[in-house]
């Protein structure tokens, strides 16, 4: 996609050709906007910007304003206007916005404080500004709201000084405002406010593409998780927001414990639906970046185990699956360990690991702790498969996690191998990381393949979706023992 091309389509097309057109090139037109540079930017800035106004000018889109195909087209010029802060073409976009669309909530919070001129008056609008974005934290699925937030907070930070500042701070890490504004105990936000982060990261780009699912992930996502939720119909008892700050507690929740009338086992399904399917993406990115060695040792030992640390609903388990077949055009030959505290984690682990990504030769056990996998089984893996991958998703978040056990377990193993990758994923916040650190003091690491970092991603959990990509950020590292 190219802006020629846009700007034929867009001004030239008939309604009925435009959102066939906008339905059959969503990924292509959302990767043009959102992997443009800056030298592109600076270029077509001016081009964009009249693009956007003959578009809105168009009859046909005062017409059809409202269907998803234009909302999430405007949304993406939004996004490429509030890169190079073109904020009057922000403000002219807005009121042709459905008002109760996320996008329109979260300008209508970011225009309270990037337009204030020169009173800076961010606690007086904190209000205004958290209920815009409480609203629109209730329809989005991505990390945007989050981002908003740091924005505004940031900003604020930048801006003011003195008891000023000190009263805009406060704000965020009062009872009354976290109690009021769920969405503030977001652990990203958390750790913005705890440390006083007063400046933006920029954080790169894992891969400049948008990831979208398989024919095959995409029917198991259909009927493993969104046929599931909808036949429970959890998304009518609760509003979206309150799973996810409640139920969910933004990725913290324990899987042992029920909330209220949602068992164990609904909480799980609500985690594959909200959180499993972008940490599928996450991971799937993850062992893109070391695939041509992971096929060079595949096809040399014909078969390998995946030894899953905290392995959740199999989410890495169907990644590493799905990157396979769709590379090499095959089913998957593994020996899958999975390991969590969870029985109803582990019980949905067991109805994904049914499905066409893994080859029928396949086997797979599942164990709440490393401890209790026997020594003829790790004689096993060290025999029979040289090669193994050690995954790590989120696991070193755990307060309870032992890190010196874990430690044990990996050398037990790695001691007597020589192909052996440990995969790290975690949020990227100094205090969850502190274990991982302890961790790869007590083992012998050969090469250090990609240091800790974190990068950004953007996918859609339907191939055809009309709606504009998500996004997700993932702190990981890769490691040969």
């Amino acid at each position: 996609m190219n802006l020629p091309t846009l700007q034929d389509k867009l001004t030239s097309l008939s309604s009925t050709e435009l959102i066939q057109f906008l339905q059959e090139n969503s990924t292509e037109i959302a990767s043009f906007f959102i992997f443009l540079t800056d030298e592109q930017l600076d270029r077509d800035k001016y081009n964009l910007q009249n693009l956007c106004y003959d578009f809105i000018d168009t009859t046909h889109f005062q017409q059809n304003r409202n269907t998803p195909e234009y909302v999430a087209l405007l949304t993406l010029f939004v996004q490429v206007f509030e890169k190079i802060n073109f904020n009057g073409v922000i403000s002219y976009i807005q009121p042709h916005l459905p008002p109760n669309s996320v996008i329109s909530h979260r300008l209508k919070a970011i225009s309270h404080y990037k337009n204030m001129g020169s009173i800076k008056n961010y606690v007086e609008i904190f209000d205004i500004v958290m209920q815009s974005l409480q609203q629109a934290s209730k329809y989005a699925d991505g990390d945007e709201i989050v981002e908003d937030i740091i924005d505004y907070y940031v900003s604020g930070c930048q801006d003011l000084m003195g008891e000023k500042l000190l009263s805009f701070k406060s704000l965020f890490n009062t009872s009354t405002s976290r109690q009021k504004y769920k969405i503030l105990t977001h652990p990203i936000i958390t750790e913005y406010v705890h440390h006083e982060i007063t400046e933006k990261l920029f954080v790169e780009f894992i891969e400049k593409k948008i990831y979208l699912p398989s024919p095959i992930v995409e029917n198991i996502f259909r009927q493993q998780i969104l046929d599931k939720i909808n036949a429970n119909q959890y998304l009518n008892k609760y509003e979206k927001g309150v799973i996810r700050a409640n139920i969910l507690k933004y990725g913290r929740a324990n899987f042992t414990e029920p909330y209220q009338d949602i068992s164990c086992d609904d909480k799980v399904e609500l985690y594959c639906f909200f959180n499993m399917r972008k940490h599928f993406f996450t991971s799937y990115a993850i062992y893109e970046k070391i695939y041509a060695s992971f096929l060079e040792n595949i096809k040399a030992e014909k078969n390998f185990t995946f030894i899953d640390l905290g392995c959740g609903s199999l989410t890495s388990g169907l990644a590493i699956a799905s990157l396979y077949q769709e590379k090499e055009q095959q089913s998957l030959s593994l020996n899958y360990i999975g390991i969590d505290i969870a029985e109803s984690m582990l019980k949905k682990a067991k109805e994904f690991t049914q499905n066409e990504l893994f080859s029928s030769d396949s086997t797979f056990k599942f164990y709440i702790n490393w401890n209790l996998i026997s020594d003829e089984i790790i004689e096993q893996i060290v025999s029979k498969n040289p090669f193994v991958i050690f995954n790590a998703s989120y696991l070193f978040a755990s307060t309870s996690l032992d890190e010196n056990s874990l430690a044990k377990f990996v050398n037990k193993i790695t001691q007597r191998m020589n192909s052996v990758y440990f995969i790290f994923q975690n949020p990227d916040r100094a205090d969850r990381n502190q274990k991982y650190q302890n961790f790869k003091k007590s083992i012998r690491i050969e090469q250090e393949i990609d240091k800790a970092q974190t990068q950004k991603i953007y996918y859609k959990t339907q191939s055809r979706s009309k709606y504009k990509p998500s996004s997700e950020f993932v702190n990981y590292e890769i490691l040969k023992l």
